[in-house]
């Protein structure tokens, strides 16, 4: 599994090589990790781990998703010593030496060090009730949802559409994309949940030659998401998501900003069936207002629907081979994206606008932390406008190709 990482990364390597854009370099450096603990873990005051066994269940535990020992863990504790922890029994009280150290100490900061530093024991923690529709987690059943983690998470994803012919223009046009994400979940209050994710996503362009583009645009941005949720079967998100996307060719302006926002609610009516309805306003060339609804069907323990707008999976669970969960899947989303460019023939900042679809299917493995992702796929339905006065063109339907990995 450790040659995946090598894999994953591979895909985008040359392009950002290139680019020679440091921020990649830096997301993709992140991206290296080793195997990290059981996210149903624990830890005591002694440094030990504390496993919470759960009640065996009458399916086997290679049906069981995410939960390796599942028919272990539930009413009994058990101790079992961590590789590498270390305890110490002094109780003198901390000093810190300067401003810096006291920084450094901080829950949050501490956290994301540890995190990312692939050399640390991390303790990582999840949320049992909490289920995000358009999220990461699969649910499937009786097993209900994946647990939502918490603290935080790193998310990184190449993506090539090899080139493809252009209409309403000469040429043909290649794009490379890499997105990436650095997401922190914490509880601020009883059923209410804090999601900070930075993103950054880097677009590699070559093409059309009837047009002038950039070679590259950029989105930098923090969604802000409140998760609202209880005991009952209704939760919520509420989002605000502020972008900053531009080329380094001008001045930043109006163009170089979008404003988006969202928020839905899922009803769970049953363990098999769930509901969804909400709304997005996506900030682009035209406003657009973009429902979110749809339902989601969990019948057994192997498969989930989520027949959802703009974002829908079809999810198969292969089973637990050597401690590692294998999923199959057919993944749909349609999207819209604009950036602030200009444009050769034109003088001033221009915006612009790409929208598609795309169809995929793709295999994912869970370990622990750690998740592994590749896809093959085909995308369809693309247009390309600007607010000036550039005329819009399409695109011919292209294959593409993603591979990644969270953790």
């Amino acid at each position: 599994m450790q040659d995946s990482s090598f894999a994953t990364v591979a895909c985008a390597v040359s392009g950002v090589f290139e680019e020679g854009f440091v921020p990649v370099l830096v997301s993709l450096f992140i991206s290296f990790s080793v195997w990290g603990l059981d996210p149903l873990v624990d830890f005591a005051a002694d440094g030990r781990a504390e496993v919470q066994k759960q009640e065996s269940l009458d399916f086997s535990s290679s049906e069981v998703f995410g939960r390796t020992r599942l028919d272990e863990r539930r009413n009994v504790k058990e101790q079992c010593v961590v590789r590498g922890q270390s305890v110490s029994n002094d109780a003198s009280p901390v000093v810190y030496d300067s401003p810096f150290q006291l920084f450094f100490e901080d829950p949050a900061v501490k956290g994301l060090i540890e995190e990312l530093n692939p050399f640390a024991l991390v303790v990582l923690k999840t949320l049992p009730n909490y289920y995000d529709p358009f999220g990461w987690q699969m649910q499937t059943g009786s097993t209900g949802p994946q647990e939502f983690r918490l603290g935080w998470t790193t998310y990184n994803e190449a993506v090539v559409l090899p080139a493809a012919k252009t209409f309403g223009t000469t040429g043909t046009m290649k794009m490379i994309e890499w997105n990436s994400n650095l997401k922190y979940s914490n509880l601020i209050a009883p059923g209410v949940l804090f999601n900070g994710t930075f993103w950054f996503d880097a677009h590699w362009w070559d093409g059309p030659s009837g047009v002038a583009l950039p070679g590259q645009v950029d989105q930098i941005s923090t969604d802000l998401e409140l998760g609202l949720f209880n005991e009952g079967p209704l939760s919520a998100q509420i989002a605000f998501h502020p972008q900053v996307v531009e080329s380094y060719d001008e001045r930043l302006d109006k163009n170089a900003f979008n404003f988006d926002g969202r928020a839905i609610a899922t009803y769970r009516m049953s363990p098999e069936w769930s509901f969804v309805g909400g709304v997005a306003i996506w900030d682009r060339v035209d406003t657009m207002i973009v429902p979110h609804v749809g339902a989601i069907w969990s019948p057994n323990n192997r498969w989930e629907f989520r027949a959802l707008f703009p974002n829908s999976r079809i999810s198969y669970f292969m089973g637990n081979w050597a401690g590692v969960d294998w999923w199959f899947y057919g993944h749909y989303e349609y999207s819209s994206e604009a950036w602030q460019s200009k444009v050769a023939q034109v003088p001033s900042s221009d915006r612009i606008q790409l929208t598609d679809q795309r169809l995929s299917l793709g295999l994912r493995c869970d370990q622990g932390r750690y998740s592994f992702f590749a896809e093959a796929g085909y995308a369809f339905d693309r247009h390309i406008q600007f607010s000036g006065s550039t005329p819009a063109f399409d695109l011919q339907d292209a294959a593409l190709v993603t591979c990644g990995l969270r953790y």
